[in-house]
This record gives structure tokens, sequence and C-alpha cells, in this order.
């Protein structure tokens, strides 16, 4: 689990919250998560930083859950695939049809189309899950698919992106 759960001036999203929020927000996921203990690793920073540290094809399974913006999204799925073992998981959350999940203050959330983007360029499935989650499996002997369990998620262009951001917003 790779995240900063920490105020980061240069993150323009609305739980860039006071450092004693973030430490609640973080003791809130040990806990939710304490089922798997035993399995689970916590990195706490940014993916630039902690995952220099993981020798590659290392894991079997990375849930990022950081940085929602273009940038942040890019940054995290180029670095952290290498870590992949083959046949391992990437997850992550806030794969959602609106790039407009908090309000036009703050940056858009583009994991969704990007996750896709990136699952293609690499010639790897992806999968849209439930409470906007998404998983990419690291695996050289797949090709590209896009499988969408929710039926939300139908054009994965950007500016089918737009589309939809549109159609949400008539009365």
């Amino acid at each position: 689990m790779i995240d900063p759960w920490a105020n980061l001036p240069d993150w323009n999203k609305p739980f860039n919250v006071a450092p004693e929020m973030f430490e609640a927000i973080y003791q809130e996921m040990c806990e939710g998560t304490a089922f798997a203990a035993e399995k689970r690793v916590i990195l706490r920073g940014r993916s630039s930083d902690v995952l220099k540290c993981i020798p590659d094809e290392s894991l079997d399974f990375a849930y990022i859950d950081g940085d929602h913006t273009l940038k942040g999204i890019t940054i995290d799925l180029i670095k952290v695939l290498p870590k992949i073992k083959q046949g391992g998981i990437i997850g992550g959350d806030d794969f959602t049809t609106t790039a407009w999940q908090h309000d036009v203050r703050f940056e858009p959330t583009l994991v969704f189309p990007y996750s896709v983007y990136f699952a293609e360029a690499m010639d790897l499935p992806i999968v849209a899950l439930p409470h906007n989650q998404f998983l990419i499996k690291k695996d050289a002997a797949a090709s590209f698919s896009f499988t969408d369990t929710t039926g939300e998620y139908g054009d994965t262009s950007l500016k089918g992106l737009a589309v939809a951001e549109d159609k949400r917003r008539q009365p």
C-alpha cells in the first residue's frame, strides 16, 4: 500500500489536510486492513521516493491510492510496474468516470482513463471493479483487454469522459 498520508504543498486535492488529520486517516487504514497485517506492506511516502527501495519483480500485489491527478497516476503506474512479479497485480482507487470527482477548484481525477491507456500501452489486461477500483495484471503472455464488471465505463477516451460529464450536469 503506497500513500504519503501527509500534507503535500504541491497537491491540489480536498484531502490535503492537516498532518494530525492524516495521522487519523492512516490509523483508520491500518485498522481497516489489520485482517491482512501479515501479508500487507505499507509504504508511507510518494511513489517516486519509496519505490526506489523495492527490488524489481519482488511484489505480488501493489495497491495505489495517493495522488489521483494525471501526473500522479502516470508516475505511480510507470514506477510500480517493474516492481511487480509476473502474474502479479496492481490495484488502485479512484477509477471514477468523472474527472471532476471534486469541484473545479481542485485538480481533475484522471485515474480513469489513464490507467486504461497505460494497460493498453503495456499490453496488459485491466479490470474495472465496483467502488471505483481497478486491477492490472502483469502477464507477459497476455494482451491488452479492458473488462468492465460494472457497466459504467463505456467510452474510455478522454472525450468520452467529457461527454459523460456533460450528461451528468444536464437537468
